[in-house]
This record gives structure tokens, sequence and C-alpha cells, in this order.
């Protein structure tokens, strides 16, 4: 827009007084002029200066203002998404434990840094294709890890499975058109037999135990095949002597906030039926905190079955320490902790208790699951199979 000049007149108003005016050329509007004008100045130099300050004030009104380039949105990257999926999503999806090992998981995927080939968490999250996350996870694979040199492919698996319901969630809130771990070909992962102690085994371990609380800890996690957490929750009322039945309806998680009870793996309450042996383990377990009991009076705490000598909870990676080294001196190999419940499901399955009853005693959720880890412990099922159909079809003479 050009200057405005502008002009100043002097006029004679009607009643004969001289004044001054001001008068300026505004934007055409229509295609006609127009004219901006004020009167009623005493002396030139007002009328002047008033001039100025309206052509000043025109101008400004007329000034269009430049806006400056938008900056276009931040695009939700792969990483951005799965730390809110972490932090508003998984906590009202999992048990605190497992979001621990959620968070474990993912910060494999969050830590790789941008051109590394592991490197998702830079990618724009509708940018993600199954090709790019196939060639991440394989790489993965090459990643030293805590125990050994590289990752396993069951861990490999497990990180994918926790991207995998994370972008589940994107999905759902139409984030990305689809997820894209569909079309992922995860690494194999070799199947191994679950390990069951012999009987010889067995006997040994318990030798090694007599006098203390591992004793009762191992005839009744031999017993009922509960998991450590259901062993550590279990309480003295939940023991009926009168039956012989014991009871789980609870299991004691350690996290890093710290101990917490929650509801067995499976949900549901599992009774089972104890033999001589667990029952005579658990007296001699109830006499020994008697004494405890008696010492400590009002300071004893709770009724826990398996506890410290003042009633307290034991920590449950402390326990499973304990019984690897009972293992080591009793020179079991390649065993844990957890070999113990297969070894139950292992023995009962071979003697021919029926798959479901002992499904239903090991807590799984779906007979399936213990079809599929022990089906390998049946050999002697195999040829009994045979026999039975031999007889079957051949004539009794």
């Amino acid at each position: 827009m050009k200057d405005k000049a502008g002009s100043v007149s002097k006029y004679l108003t009607k009643a004969g007084d001289r004044l001054w005016r001001y008068r300026f050329d505004a934007d055409p509007m229509d295609g006609k002029r127009q004219i901006i004008s004020k009167q009623g100045f005493e002396t030139r130099g007002t009328a002047t200066k008033a001039l100025q300050v309206a052509i000043e004030e025109y101008q400004r009104s007329k000034t269009v203002p430049v806006t400056p380039p938008s900056t276009p949105p931040k695009r939700e990257t792969v990483g951005d998404w799965v730390r809110t999926w972490l932090r508003d999503y998984a906590p009202h999806q999992c048990q605190p434990k497992t979001l621990e090992r959620y968070h474990g998981l993912a910060g494999y995927i969050l830590s790789a840094k941008e051109g590394e080939p592991a490197a998702l968490a830079a990618t724009p999250l509708v940018d993600l294709k199954h090709t790019t996350v196939e060639a991440a996870l394989y790489a993965l694979l090459r990643m030293p890890a805590k125990r050994r040199k590289h990752l396993a492919p069951k861990s490999i698996r497990e990180i994918a499975g926790v991207l995998s319901v994370s972008l589940n969630e994107a999905f759902r809130l139409d984030k990305i058109a689809v997820n894209p771990l569909l079309k992922v070909k995860l690494p194999k992962v070799e199947r191994t037999e679950a390990r069951a102690l012999a009987q010889e085994e067995m006997d040994r371990l318990r030798e090694v135990c007599r006098g203390d609380w591992t004793l009762t800890f191992i005839d009744i996690s031999l017993a009922t095949g509960a998991r450590r957490g259901e062993l550590l929750a279990l309480e003295w009322p939940d023991v009926d002597w009168l039956t012989t039945t014991l009871m789980v309806s609870k299991s004691l998680e350690q996290t890093r906030a710290g101990l917490r009870v929650k509801r067995p793996k499976s949900g549901r309450v599992r009774k089972f039926r104890l033999g001589q042996t667990a029952i005579a383990s658990l007296c001699f377990l109830h006499e020994q905190q008697q004494e405890n009991w008696k010492l400590l009076g009002s300071d004893y705490q709770g009724q826990l079955v398996f506890c410290q000598p003042d009633g307290a909870p034991l920590r449950p990676d402390l326990v499973s320490q304990t019984i690897v080294r009972r293992l080591q001196k009793a020179n079991i190999k390649s065993a844990s902790l957890h070999t113990l419940r297969h070894t139950l499901a292992s023995h009962l399955l071979s003697n021919g208790v029926p798959l479901p009853v002992v499904s239903a005693r090991l807590g799984h959720a779906d007979v399936n699951v213990t079809a599929r880890i022990y089906s390998h412990m049946l050999p002697d099922d195999d040829a009994r199979a045979a026999d039975t159909w031999e007889k079957i079809v051949t004539p009794v003479q």
C-alpha cells in the first residue's frame, strides 16, 4: 500500500470563523474514490499533526499481519506409543509383577538407538511395517544378555509379545490400520523336556533337607505341585487336619515395591488331599513354630506355614536360592525349585492318574497346557495302549 500524503486547507464556517481541515485518499472501494477528512482545527499545525496520526492509524489498520509458517505436528513414534501404553494402559491389564516384566522387555525396543539394526523406537507409528519389525527382532538375537552371550529366541518372542499387545491397543484406537506383528515370522524356540526327579534323587534331597523347614517345603511342593508363591502364601488355617486337605487360595508375589498377596495364577481356589508323608512333615514344622510362638509372644507375625522365625514372609527369590543349594548338596544336576512341580506331574501321569486330575492339581487353566508340557512323560502309556489293542484283536485261545 502506497503512503498517503494528504493535504491541509483553510475553510470559512457559517459563523465567519477561519478554521483548518485535513483530507487524504483511502483505498478505492468498488472502483470508487474514497476520501477520509476531518475539520475544526484552529491552526494549520494542529491539522497537520492530526493528518499524520490519521494516516498512520489507517495504514496500521490495513496492514495484514504476516503469519509465520506453521510447524507440522510431531508424528507419534513407536517409542512414544509404547511408553504411553506402558504408562496408561498396561497397569490396568496385568499384575504388578507382569508389568515389571513388560517394562524390562520393552526396554530392548526403547533403548536401541537410531541407526542400530534393532532400532524401532524412532519409527513413526503409522509407518511401521512388518519387515522393519522382523529385522529389528532378529537383530536383537545378536544382543548380549545378562546370563548368556546373546538373547535367546524365547526372549525375542516375549519381546515381540509385549510389542504386539501394545500395537493391538494402537489398532483399537485407530492409530494404525493393522498390527504388523501379525505377519512377522518369529525365531523358533527349541522345545526342551521338563526335568523330573527320579525316586532316588527325591530321597537324597529329602535327606539333605532333614531337620529344618526346607524338608516340609520340599514335601508339600512334591505332594501338591503348587507354585512357589502359592506355597509361601499358605497359612495354618488352610490346613484341615481332620480331612488331611490343603487349600490354595492366594499367592505371594515379589515386586520392586515389595511383597504382596494376590489370587493364584489361575484365579481359582484349589484343594489337595495330602498323604501321610506330607501331613507328618507339616506336623513337624507346626511343632517347630510353636516354640517360636511361645518365645516371641505378641511379637510373632501372622500364621504363615513357611516363614521367618518371627512369622514374617519369606522372600520368594531367597527361597528359590535356598532350594537350589539343597539340590546341589544332594548332587542333583540341572534342577530348580520348579523341577519339583514337574516331578509331581510326570510321576502321576506315568502312573496312570488321568490328565484332567493332574491338570487341576497343578492349577493349569487348560488341560491342553498340561498335555503339551508333559506328553513326553508317558512312554509307558504308549506301550500299554499297544498291548491293550493287541489283546482286543487277538482271539482268545
